[in-house]
């Protein structure tokens, strides 16, 4: 069998079709690899959410704080309930997440679709904790159980302190002392140690009943945010008021700034020397009394203290007439703490032959915290056998008199 030479017509569709395999193939090619990325990219967006720590690996000083923003993205259209739990805890460490502002503890997170929510990992490792290296799980999972995710966070833990950017907030003087009830302000320096301008949150946290206000360092303003340029610093004024009633010694007072992952705290404290009033008053609410001549009278009153602070070594002073004698039982009090209320006898003596009428006993406290004076109207009477005889005074000299003036008459 012999072969020809194709001729020219045909020669062309022969052409045209091998042309038009060998192009088609190159089109296909692109079109079954975008195929096949697609179905790699939604087998992999099956996880409706991601959970980003941007730290894996720490280092952190003994009684140091480690803080930072953990991300929850939502994959999905729809809201996402995602749980969150933290494992391998060492002993002693506080560990947890908790919500930027105002900042509480949380378990889980609601992320609206395909949004995130960012919630802070708090970590403190006591001040006892043996350098060397520490290792904590963080898991997350969804409420319908499709996705679950883990990461670990080294900790390397040095004896001292590691020295980081940020905020850092100090106070030349700490420690203020000043009776109760008094307003103290102390300064603060609130430094940005970033290369970037940051906007610091002011909060303080003091016992219950206590105010604590923040201010400029020249102006009357009540702030609870600071604009702060990049290393900059800002010096604040802070007034705290104590109350009335607060017992005296040592409260501590912490004030915080946050900006962001950024957080400083710095600790002051306040000194209550407490303050003293006394009380001094009968139980029926009059200052008087009623006795007789030359006889001893007790007197029953109350001593309180009403103040802050204890009232040491108590004794009393009288001023009172000629003559008279007044005793005390008991006649000293070694401590009167603050809200305790003590009755004492006070044993009131006139002369027998005192005269009958009101008489002003002035009592003074004497105590080297505390003095109170106070005036109690003594109503003096005679006994009875000295009215009768009196009495048979006046009736003789009535008599004596009568009996003159009938003789006379006679006269």
């Amino acid at each position: 069998m012999s072969i020809g030479l194709l001729k020219p017509g045909r020669w062309l569709v022969c052409s045209f079709l091998v042309s038009f395999f060998f192009f088609s193939g190159y089109s296909f090619a692109p079109t079954f690899a975008a195929e096949s990325t697609e179905k790699k990219d939604s087998s992999a967006t099956k996880d409706s959410f991601n959970l980003i720590l941007p730290y894996k690996d720490v280092t952190v000083g003994q009684g140091q704080d480690v803080t930072m923003d953990t991300e929850v993205v939502n994959r999905t259209k729809n809201p996402v309930r995602v749980g969150l739990s933290i494992e391998g805890v060492p002993s002693g460490w506080e560990v947890n997440f908790h919500s930027r502002y105002p900042s509480y503890p949380v378990r889980s997170v609601m992320v609206q679709g395909e949004k995130s929510t960012t919630v802070e990992f708090k970590a403190k490792v006591p001040e006892k904790t043996k350098p060397g290296s520490y290792e904590i799980r963080v898991a997350a999972k969804d409420e319908a159980g499709t996705t679950s995710q883990a990461e670990k966070i080294s900790f390397q833990v040095t004896s001292r302190k590691v020295e980081t950017g940020g905020l850092k907030l100090t106070s030349q003087y700490p420690v203020l002392g000043t009776p109760t009830g008094q307003t103290l302000k102390f300064t603060v320096d609130l430094k940005n140690e970033t290369n970037k301008p940051l906007t610091a949150s002011l909060v303080a946290q003091a016992p219950t009943g206590w105010v604590v206000r923040f201010k400029p360092q020249f102006g009357d303003t009540q702030i609870s945010s600071i604009q702060l340029k990049e290393n900059a610093t800002e010096t604040l004024s802070v007034e705290i008021d104590s109350p009335l009633q607060a017992k005296a010694g040592e409260h501590p007072v912490t004030v915080r700034a946050r900006a962001g992952a950024f957080e400083a705290s710095t600790n002051l404290k306040i000194t209550l020397k407490g303050t003293t009033d006394l009380k001094i008053g009968t139980s029926s609410g009059t200052l008087n009394t009623s006795i007789t001549a030359g006889k001893k009278t007790p007197v029953a009153f109350l001593v309180g203290n009403a103040g802050t602070a204890p009232v040491r070594n108590l004794t009393f002073i009288t001023k009172k007439p000629e003559k008279w004698t007044i005793e005390f039982k008991p006649d000293k009090i070694d401590a009167l703490n603050p809200g305790d209320v003590r009755e004492l006898s006070m044993e009131i003596l006139a002369p027998a032959r005192a005269i009958a009428g009101d008489y002003l006993i002035s009592l003074s406290t004497n105590s080297p915290d505390a003095s109170k004076t106070v005036e109690f109207r003594v109503t003096v009477s005679t006994p009875t056998f000295w009215g009768w005889i009196g009495a048979l005074i006046v009736a003789a000299v009535v008599i004596g008199l009568a009996v003159v003036f009938i003789r006379l008459g006679r006269r």
